[in-house]
This record gives structure tokens, C-alpha cells and sequence, in this order.
């Protein structure tokens, strides 16, 4: 009878060759998912004061640059909060691009001649799971995001 191939020298010496290959293909498949994957999710390119993109906030399509951050728009493009200190808008986003990490937005009131009334900065700290809330905070009254339009600047 012939002894099993595992408690032969020659077999023992496959299955460590073969446990060393597989540990191979297993250490590379988990570097080149954190530098095709992981990686550009954590590495958020920061708002550049020069070469801001403004939308306006009813009509304001998925955000290339942030990997597709999509501001939600269904019911309302955004919450008016109104407390005694001033007037809170908030804006609901979907990460689909899962970005981790912190990144300047800003929101512009405009009048309706293209004047600008107020601009609001928010850093907001994405993460790649859950809903992202960004609430910009300005003096005004409700009256005045009615009057004219907001801009999101990204």
C-alpha cells in the first residue's frame, strides 16, 4: 500500500512551495487593492481657491471631482433650519465614490441680478459609509434664500 502523499518528504515540500505560493498571490492582490481602491478614495484633492465649480443647487449634477459626490435632491435640494441666531441651510449628500477624509465646499446666495448676497465656507468631513449632512450657517432670513438662487462651489 502506498503511504499518503503528505507524510512523504516530496509531499511536505509541495504544500510548503504551494502555501508560499498562495500567500504570493494573496500579499499582491491586497497591495493592488490599496493602490487601485483604498488609496484614491483617502486622498482628497483639497478646494482650490482659483479654480472653484459653482452649480446651482436645484440642477447641480454629480460631482466629478469628488468621485461622483451627489448632492440629493428629492424631496428638496435643501433644509431651511431658522433658529435666533440666523439661518442654517442643509445639504444631504451620497458618497458613491466611498471618499474619506475632509474637504472645503462653499455656498453662494445670489440676487437676481448675479450680485453676490452671502457666502458660506463648510469643511466636510466625508466618510464611506452612512449619509454626509453639510449645514452652512448664515445671519440672514429665510426671505432672503427665496429672493434669490444658491450655488454650491466645490
Amino acid at each position: 500500500m502506498k503511504r499518503p502523499w503528505l507524510t512523504t518528504t516530496t509531499g511536505q515540500r509541495w504544500s510548503i512551495v504551494l502555501s508560499v505560493v498562495i500567500s504570493a498571490v494573496m500579499v499582491i492582490s491586497l497591495v493592488s487593492y490599496w493602490i487601485l481602491q483604498a488609496a484614491p478614495r483617502i486622498q482628497i484633492t483639497q478646494l482650490d481657491p482659483n479654480q472653484i465649480d459653482y452649480c446651482q443647487l436645484n440642477d447641480c449634477a454629480p460631482i466629478d471631482k469628488l468621485a461622483g459626490l451627489e448632492l440629493v435632491t428629492t424631496p428638496e435640494p435643501y433644509l431651511v433650519v431658522v433658529s435666533e441666531w440666523g439661518t442654517s441651510v442643509q445639504l444631504r449628500f451620497v458618497n458613491h465614490g466611498r471618499l474619506e477624509g475632509t474637504r472645503e465646499l462653499r455656498l453662494l446666495l445670489r440676487s437676481d441680478k448675479g450680485k453676490i448676497i452671502k457666502g458660506m465656507t463648510q469643511e466636510v468631513t466625508l466618510l464611506p459609509k452612512g449619509p454626509v449632512l453639510v449645514e452652512f450657517f448664515f445671519t440672514g432670513f429665510p426671505k432672503e434664500l427665496q429672493s434669490g438662487t444658491l450655488e454650491l462651489g466645490y
